[in-house]
């Protein structure tokens, strides 16, 4: 049986403590009309480090009166939510995150991050044996000018236990960039001198002793804070060096980090297993650990100007990036035909996009099943007319043919083809020339049409797929439509993910008149 696909369209306002606050105060509505919620202040005149412990038993249903919040934007326009929860042999995994029009790096990389985590818990448990889940989202902490900030979310449990982990990535609009949560910072000196005030703040003040400090934490409370320099000329985001002191600190509390109304920092930890701690760090002790950029985001908090970015006028995007994750595109060829709509279906149960490689004289014969495969996110391309042999024809009639099935995709979907194959893999140095696209062709090819057997093209597909694999197949076989779900399935497993061409190739610009038949190698990925 193949696996569900759920959707609830849920959308939550950012929770700091982790722990899910009342159904009214924890959703948003559909984007564009996100829930007014006006934030609780804190305690005006803050001037030293508070520590603020929230049972590990306790649901918070409402946090402590001095407890510092987030501010939730009141809306982000034509911001989009995208949701889904594949599940088979007892192991689920599920996301939500944002796609934010003039945002694409943001959302690319909030999206990459979960897949990340995804693929290491598919690794790890995608067998299913024993119940096993990882959910994810990611919630809006700051969208006021040019800044975006998201706080991802994981939820892991494994045979009934469950382990909840946060980070943050913010937005630099400006520079169009996509940043983690140490850009906010000066450099190493300051983040060193957060992590040994947090360790401290939980010595003096909760009582935690050095060797109960929570996991990821480099001081132990003992020493004092390292000096820096006072508030003045904030530093420069080193993009590359932001990301170099993200890794070295992957496992740190720290990662969990936002602005509160007067310009605090809020960092939660869990110290020993002992429930969750808010340390706020007021808004004079923060500022001189803040990057130019830290103060532009709090500031943006603060501020709660409209969210104002180039090119907002765009789609959203979140486009994944499979230089970091293993993907793979999937695409068909010879359609649409009468099992399409099926495969359409395979598809969708695990959120899979695919690339479809459509004959002209079938898009005028089915538009309705070309329009769904747009409308549903899967990508368009051009396989000739009537399915010629284009190294036999001239450079005007390949010119032609190509032309004129592009134009009928276009009319039957809104959207022209990205990108063309030729039939039978067949072409010349006159074909490219004449192609007016890129070519596309492939480094799996699961003889489907051949062997008619859905395990040998399940085999087939599933055995020669690695990161960056295109994957031949024809949804004209009722054979090939059977063995989808037991190459999702195991793919799915492994912790791949099923993208278009245009996102496996993303960051790979192709050409027109240039063949190619898989991502270049990843050497990371092997």
């Amino acid at each position: 049986m193949s696996p569900t696909l759920e959707i609830p369209f849920r959308f939550r306002r950012p929770d700091l403590s982790r722990l899910r606050l009342p159904d009214r105060l924890s959703r948003f509505r559909p984007p564009d009309r996100f829930r007014r919620v006006s934030p609780r202040h804190v305690l005006a005149g803050l001037t030293a480090l508070v520590l603020l412990a929230v049972p590990a038993a306790a649901a918070v249903r409402s946090a402590p009166a001095a407890a510092p919040e987030p501010v939730v934007p009141d809306s982000v326009a034509g911001a989009e939510t995208v949701e889904y929860r594949v599940e088979q042999g007892g192991v689920a995994v599920s996301a939500s995150y944002p796609a934010v029009p003039g945002a694409p790096a943001f959302g690319g990389e909030v999206r990459t991050s979960m897949a990340e985590a995804q693929t290491a818990f598919l690794t790890e448990h995608g067998s299913g044996d024993g119940p096993a889940s990882l959910e994810q989202r990611a919630e809006f902490l700051a969208a006021s000018g040019d800044v975006l900030g998201a706080r991802i979310v994981r939820e892991t449990s494994v045979d009934g236990e469950t382990r909840v982990e946060t980070t943050t990535r913010w937005f630099d609009g400006s520079a169009g960039r996509a940043l983690p949560w140490t850009a906010l910072f000066g450099g190493a000196d300051q983040v060193a001198a957060l992590d040994a005030a947090v360790a401290r703040a939980l010595r003096a003040e909760a009582g935690v002793a050095p060797g109960d400090m929570p996991a990821g934490l480099v001081s132990d409370g003992t020493a004092e804070p390292p000096a820096v320099p006072e508030a003045g000329q904030a530093p420069q985001v080193d993009p590359e060096g932001a990301r170099a002191l993200a890794e070295e600190y992957a496992d740190s509390p720290l990662q969990d980090v936002a602005f509160d109304a007067a310009g605090g920092l809020v960092v939660t930890v869990a110290p020993g297993g002992s429930g969750e701690l808010r340390v706020p760090v007021a808004g004079e002790q923060a500022a001189p650990l803040l990057s130019e950029f830290g103060v532009r985001a709090r500031d943006a908090v603060a501020g709660g100007a409209p969210l104002e970015l180039e090119g907002a006028e765009e789609a959203p995007d979140a486009a994944l990036d499979c230089a970091r994750v293993p993907c793979t595109a999937l695409t068909f060829d010879d359609g649409p035909g009468e099992h399409t709509a099926r495969l359409l279906d395979e598809l969708d149960a695990y959120s899979a996009k695919a690339t479809f490689y459509l004959l002209g004289q079938l898009v005028v014969e089915d538009p309705e099943t070309v329009r769904r495969i747009h409308e549903e996110g899967h990508e368009l391309g051009n396989h000739s007319w009537k399915h010629d042999d284009l190294a036999k024809k001239s450079g005007g009639a390949v010119a032609d043919d190509l032309e004129r099935t592009a134009e009928a995709i276009e009319e039957a979907a809104g959207a022209p083809p990205l990108t063309m194959r030729p039939p039978y893999g067949s072409f010349n140095g006159t074909t490219l020339k004449s192609a007016g696209a890129p070519v596309l062709l492939w480094d799996v090819d699961t003889m489907d049409w051949k062997s008619r057997d859905s395990g040998k093209v399940a085999d087939a597909a599933v055995d020669g797929t690695r990161p960056g694999s295109v994957v031949l197949m024809h949804d004209i076989h009722a054979s090939t439509v059977d063995a989808v779900p037991d190459i999702l399935r195991r793919l799915h497993a492994a912790g791949f993910h099923f993208v278009t061409v245009q996102e496996l190739f993303a960051g790979a610009e192709l050409e027109d008149g240039t063949a190619y038949d898989r991502r270049p190698e990843d050497p990371e990925q092997g």
